[in-house]
């Protein structure tokens, strides 16, 4: 079982150690656009929001509490960190990571 950091820093390491790839640096001429700040909300409305930027940017899904649990209704968690932060750099190639705990059971801190 693993357990997951709970800082932003923390879960950065994590994602890229799992194989979580990030988009490098995007060609002068390809679109980019701003990540969002979705930290406080649900995974379900964190991904349509992101997916509004680009349908082809990627998610991957990280249980902050280290129990590797599945996410099989994304409107029952909470994001609390985000890899890139709000504010950082996406393009049509990048993976957005989300840490999440389950909605009202559990607290991001």
């Amino acid at each position: 079982m693993v357990n997951f950091p709970t800082s932003l820093a923390g879960l950065s390491a994590v994602l890229l150690a799992g194989g979580l790839a990030l988009a490098g640096p995007a060609a002068a001429d390809d679109p980019e656009w701003e990540m969002p700040d979705v930290v406080g909300s649900t995974l379900a409305e964190a991904e349509a929001q992101v997916a509004g930027l680009n349908e082809e940017i990627a998610f991957e899904t990280v249980d902050l509490t280290g129990l590797n649990r599945d996410v099989h209704s994304p409107a029952n968690w909470t994001v609390c960190a985000t890899v890139p932060e709000a504010g950082g750099t996406l393009t049509a190639e990048s993976t957005v990571g989300f840490a999440v705990v389950r909605q009202y059971e559990e607290s991001c801190d």
